[in-house]
């Protein structure tokens, strides 16, 4: 079992992305605007919705009377720590980045055919990691299913063996018709023990279901996460770093990895625990139960 404890992605470690941030048009203090009217801040990277029409002197992000934050610039909403707000492009998304030390990579929510990172040392030039992937998670057992199995499109790719130099500059590359990728998360990655086996998997729908006074049933099909039971077990001397690790991680969305392989991908859950416990089963080992909600 492992988790990514993720870093902030800022400005100054955003070298490139091939999405541009031209969602709307900059906003300008001398600009009369009308009511409904959007706007760009690339100091904050949100876009911002007029409530009432005139001009301000005061930014957007700083005047919610006249201003709604409405969410991130296209560029930015892989890095906003959501999954339901992605960057997406008409064709293939590539970002550079220099994170610092960052040994694990998670990206959630992608669309496309192929993902490529690329680690630089900025320091000799070398190239000192690469790791590809195709995102079809079609299930080929035969020749039947090699000829006629459509696409299914794979949407999580989680890499925990990133050589952490303090120098380094990666490059993520989705390629295909249409990309996209709901969450980029980079960060340190933490060993919580091994995982047991019956780990149990399932999903909170936020769908709704209402009946009229006629008795017919109508659906509006809303957002889920997917929830996740685990138990790992680890020795006894980690207990006390494995216990601030987990409590510094309270409330904190984080990457949680209970087995390596493509196999184990829908058993990812980027969000948070809402609960865990430790039980000193044993002499030298330990006992951690992890109850895991991922992020819509």
């Amino acid at each position: 079992m492992k988790v990514i404890k993720p870093i902030t992605i800022t400005s100054a470690m955003l070298l490139s992305s091939s999405a541009p941030e031209t969602d709307f048009a900059a906003w300008s203090a001398a600009t009369a605007y009308t009511l409904g009217a959007k706007v760009v801040r690339t100091s904050t990277h949100r876009i911002y919705q007029r409530l009432v029409a005139g001009t301000t002197a005061t930014a957007p992000e700083s005047d919610p009377v006249n201003w709604l934050d409405i969410g991130p610039t296209n560029r930015w909403a892989m890095f906003d720590g959501e999954i339901s707000t992605a960057t997406t492009k008409a064709t293939s998304l590539a970002v550079t980045l220099a994170p610092g030390r960052a040994s694990g990579l998670a990206l959630i929510g992608l669309a496309g055919s192929d993902v490529t990172v690329s680690i630089v040392d900025t320091e000799t030039g070398d190239t000192v990691y690469t790791a590809s992937t195709t995102l079809d998670a079609a299930i080929i057992g035969d020749w039947y299913q090699y000829t006629y199995s459509p696409f299914r499109q794979m949407t999580e790719w989680v890499l925990s063996d990133l050589p952490p130099y303090s120098t380094a500059q990666i490059t993520v590359t989705i390629t295909g018709t249409t990309t996209a990728c709901g969450a980029l998360v980079l960060g340190e990655v933490y060993q919580l023990g091994g995982t047991l086996m019956g780990p149990r998997l399932g999903i909170s729908d936020y769908s709704r279901k209402e009946t009229d006074e006629f008795g017919a049933v109508s659906f509006v099909r809303r957002a889920y996460a997917r929830r996740l039971t685990v138990d790992a077990m680890f020795p006894l001397a980690e207990l006390a770093p494995l216990q601030r690790l987990l409590s510094d991680l309270r409330a904190t969305p984080a990457v949680y990895i209970p087995a390596d392989g493509m196999l184990y991908a829908p058993m990812v859950i980027y969000g948070w625990y809402r609960d865990f416990g430790v039980t000193v089963a044993y002499s030298t080992h330990c006992l951690c139960s992890l109850e895991l909600e991922g992020l819509t």
